[in-house]
C-alpha cells in the first residue's frame, strides 16, 4: 500500500468522522449545519475513492491491492473513532 493512499484514506476517515452528529458536537461544537455537513461528508468520500484509485494504480495485482485497501479501511475507521473519543475526553472538565 502507498503512504499516499494511506494518508489519502485516513483523512478520508477522520473528515467523515468530524462531519458526524457526534463529530460535529465534538469538533465544530454543534455549529455546523446539516447541509455543511453533507458537503464534508461528500468531500470525504472523494477523497476515499481517490485512495481507492491510487491503490488499485500500484504495483502488483489489482484484485490483491483491493483486498489490502478494504482490509486497511478498518483500522482506519477505528483510528479515526479512537481520535473523536479521546479529543471529546481531553475537552471535558
Amino acid at each position: 500500500m502507498t503512504w499516499v493512499s494511506v494518508l489519502c484514506g485516513q483523512s478520508a476517515m477522520l473528515i467523515f468522522v468530524a462531519a458526524s452528529h457526534r463529530g460535529n458536537r465534538v469538533f465544530w461544537h454543534d455549529r455546523l449545519t446539516a447541509s455543511r455537513q453533507r458537503i464534508l461528508k461528500s468531500w470525504a468520500a472523494a477523497v476515499l475513492l481517490l485512495s481507492l484509485a491510487l491503490q488499485t494504480a500500484s504495483d502488483g495485482t489489482v484484485i490483491l491491492n483491493m483486498i489490502e485497501w478494504i482490509l486497511l479501511t478498518g483500522p482506519e475507521i477505528m483510528v479515526a473513532t479512537l481520535t473523536c473519543s479521546l479529543w471529546e475526553r481531553s475537552a471535558r472538565p
